[in-house]
């Protein structure tokens, strides 16, 4: 299975779909070709090289792309992996741009949809400029969808997403969560509930830190993460900010934790209710999607309103229970790293199959 794996690369840490990237590479033997990033050390594990790290890091071009909107940044990218040249019979895209490759004849394009771009669904600003910009980036996403030979969806949610905007109806690969690694401890005393995200109004930590601070407990939040909202959180009762936390130590703040809280806005997948549930503990998430999907109310975690009054409900529902580790485990299982790679090696044999 000769395989080259694509990813676009980030301005900031290798988040969720860098992971997808780095673990498929490593599931299916391939090389990985990325367009940036700011972490090299991240990809040391697989064979990795790094297309335009010279323009969009060192030098003049490089300081340039501070100064520039991100979705300028990201076409550019799109442009660049248009250029590139690769021999594979395989290429798996993990992201929007580097989807932007135009296959010889020879090669079969799948493409991992993290989810389709937000301007097919997002309402643009006003204005007659945004218009034509969410316009015309949508016929560019469209045109070079077109070359996609199968559509791989991270989600349920995702793959509806995929129907509607590409008219294909793609199988799902949950993308993989290193379940061994998590592990089970009685919580700490004082308890706290533990929340590990981006610190951006879009994953609601604001929201989740105002339920906590007007509570009359002592029981925490423990918020691991960093971003814009991180100066905001710090100044909240009953709420501690960790930043710059390892792997092992995250880990560690999660198996103490009485629980875990993954309340994002329309979440598309969410890697992190199963790392919480990986390690046994119950999640909280907001009743809509996706993050209701990760939970069977009462068994696995609580499914709650959005709002600071739904949130405490939620804290007042996971302490005034006991829970079965075992059993929550039990759900994080089928999104191992193993399952992952089973999953990726079966779909893309099925595409091999069909293209011959």
């Amino acid at each position: 299975m000769n395989v080259r794996i694509l990813h676009d690369g980030s301005f900031i840490r290798p988040g969720g779909s860098a992971r997808v990237a780095r673990e498929l590479a490593r599931a299916l033997d391939a090389p990985v070709t990325v367009g940036h990033t700011v972490d090299r050390e991240f990809w040391n594990d697989v064979d990795a090289n790094f297309a335009f790290q010279n323009e969009f890091h060192n030098g003049f071009s490089g300081r340039g792309y501070d100064y520039i909107p991100k979705h300028y940044a990201e076409f550019r990218v799109g442009q660049r992996f248009r250029e590139l040249d690769f021999e594979e019979d395989i290429l798996l895209s993990t992201s929007t741009m580097s989807k932007w490759i135009v296959p010889k004849y020879h090669q079969a394009h799948i493409n991992y949809c993290h989810v389709p771009p937000p301007h097919f669904y997002a309402i643009p600003k006003r204005g007659v400029i945004n218009w034509a910009k969410s316009l015309g980036l949508g016929i560019i996403d469209q045109h070079f969808t077109t070359f996609v030979d199968q559509i791989l969806a991270n989600s349920e949610f995702t793959r509806k997403r995929v129907r509607r905007h590409y008219r294909t109806d793609p199988p799902v690969l949950h993308p993989p969560v290193r379940v061994k690694e998590f592990y089970h401890f009685e919580p700490a005393d004082p308890p706290y509930f533990v929340m590990v995200c981006r610190l951006v109004p879009m994953k609601r930590p604001e929201l989740v830190a105002r339920a906590f601070a007007n509570m009359d407990t002592d029981v925490r939040l423990i918020v691991v993460g960093s971003g814009p909202l991180q100066a905001t959180l710090e100044q909240y009762r009953n709420v501690d900010v960790k930043t710059g936390l390892s792997d092992e130590e995250v880990e560690d703040v999660i198996a103490r934790s009485v629980g875990g809280i993954a309340f994002a806005e329309l979440e598309h997948c969410g890697i992190t209710p199963k790392e919480f549930q990986a390690a046994g503990k119950p999640v909280i998430v907001p009743d809509e999607p996706n993050l209701r999907n990760h939970v069977v109310d009462g068994d696995t975690g609580v499914v709650t309103a959005i709002s600071e009054a739904g949130i405490r409900n939620g804290i007042a529902r996971v302490l005034n229970r006991e829970w079965n580790p075992n059993r929550i485990r039990e759900v994080a299982e089928s999104w191992s790293q193993e399952a992952f790679g089973n999953r990726a090696r079966e779909l893309l044999q099925e595409v091999i199959d069909r293209e011959e």
